[in-house]
Formats: structure tokens, sequence, C-alpha cells
């Protein structure tokens, strides 16, 4: 706010006293910043759609013969670069329900090639799990799902 109240009387100053250089200078800084802001913007595009590539699903627990890792999760990579880290939130419904009975966020770093497949059991949180939950329900009571929160890719380009 400072920068602002001491550049805007200092522009008009220099417009006043130099309109030529003053508008040119003013120019080229304008196309600068948008050049820039350009280019961030299709960075972020083209993030955004790679990261619409990596889709996760769960099936449950009927893959997991562990009980402390209960639900089974498959992170898919169907883009043309290494997908170094996947956030995700599991959710917990019932069947027949839209609430969702249970969700946590999860992180994983395992490196996924591209158009290939992750896939492994994860352990719920005790303390804000199943184990809480009025009659303490198994996870195969629930209907699992997958929802990619952010995908940081490997610099392979």
């Amino acid at each position: 706010m400072i920068f602002m109240i001491v550049a805007v009387p200092l522009v008009l100053a220099c417009f006043l006293l130099f309109p030529r250089p003053t508008a040119t200078a003013f120019a080229l800084v304008l196309s600068i910043g948008m050049a820039v802001g350009a280019y961030v913007y299709f960075q972020q595009s083209d993030s955004s759609s790679m990261a619409s590539l990596v889709s996760g699903t769960s099936t449950g627990s009927q893959s997991c013969t562990d009980p402390e890792s209960a639900v089974f999760v498959t992170l898919s990579n169907g883009s043309d670069r290494q997908v170094n880290v996947v956030r995700f939130r599991l959710i917990a419904k019932r069947p027949g329900y839209s609430n969702e009975a249970y969700s946590d966020y999860f992180s994983s770093d395992k490196i996924i090639a591209p158009h290939s497949d992750f896939g492994s059991c994860w352990t719920l949180n005790r303390y804000r799990g199943l184990d809480t939950m009025p009659g303490k329900p198994s996870p195969r009571e629930f209907e699992w799902s997958v929802e990619i929160s952010s995908v940081d890719f490997g610099s392979d380009r």
C-alpha cells in the first residue's frame, strides 16, 4: 500500500514531465507483465489438465488381508509424465446413503510411471476412523471412493 502511495504520484509526475518515455516504459512493463501472466496461466492449465489424467479407485477391503491396513486403493497415472506425489481423500459411505461416514486425507509418494498403476492397502486413522463410530463397523460394510486432491509430477520434460 505504501508502494502505491509513492509510486502513483511518481509515475504521474514523470508522465507530465516526460510523457513519451514514460508511456514507452509503461507499455514495456505492461507487455512484460502480460507475457509472464500468460506463461503462468498456460503452465497451470497444463498441470491441471495433466492432473485430471491421474485417478484413484478403491475396492474396499476385498483385496486386503491385514486387518490394520483395511482399504485397498489403486492410483492410476494416465498421463505421459511420471507422478511423484498424489494427495487424495478416501471416502466411505454406507450402501444406499449419500452422507460420508468416514473420510480422511492421505498422501502417496510412490513414483508412478506414465500409463501405470499403483495399488496398496491403507491404514485408516484410528482416532477418526471406524473405531469411533457406534457399533464399530467393519470396512467391508461401506462403499469406498477416492477423490484426488493434488498431483506433483516429475520434471522429465
